[in-house]
């Protein structure tokens, strides 16, 4: 009979609001994942033609960044990867998402797997190691954040000198 009553006397959840507002620690990170590459002049920068598709998907991810709609966002985001799982572009964005929900761990996984699938210098793999560098800091581990920073700053190569 005790369980009955306390079965009777619980109240259902309030839902969750559908804004998102990140932890500040963890817009900052990904305010410096993105301004990692800021002012270098890199000789490499790769920008695929695909699926208008994809890129109706990542304006509605962005759109709902925008907005603190990170669940939209993630799943705007997800959509285009269905469309072109490979794409390391796409697997950064995603890896910034993940990191502005919380998701560390995820945001980790994703950003090494945009830099395999990249082209190994350039934005893209400043961005790439920034993101783990900024993972690093978060799981307070010195020794493998100062291999990434090393290896972001492989990522950054000079164009040439011309006469």
């Amino acid at each position: 009979m005790l369980i009955f009553l306390v079965a009777c006397s619980t109240r259902s959840q309030p839902e969750t609001p559908a804004l998102t507002r990140p932890d500040a620690d963890l817009v900052a990170a990904v305010q410096a994942i993105r301004a990692a590459n800021a002012g270098e002049d890199s000789a490499l920068q790769v920008n695929p033609l695909r699926d208008p598709a994809v890129e109706g998907f990542l304006a509605d991810a962005r759109q709902a960044e925008q907005q603190q709609q990170l669940d939209a966002a993630h799943a705007a985001i997800a959509k285009a990867r269905e469309l072109a799982p490979d794409a390391p572009d796409l697997l950064q964005y995603e890896a910034e998402i993940e990191f502005l929900r919380g998701k560390t761990v995820e945001a980790e996984k994703l950003a090494y797997d945009s830099f395999k699938k990249g082209p190994q210098v350039g934005t893209l793999c400043v961005q790439n190691w920034q993101t783990i560098v900024e993972a690093r800091k978060i799981f307070n581990d010195p020794a493998y954040r100062a291999v990434a920073e090393a290896k972001r700053d492989q990522c950054k190569v000079k164009r040439p000198v011309r006469l």
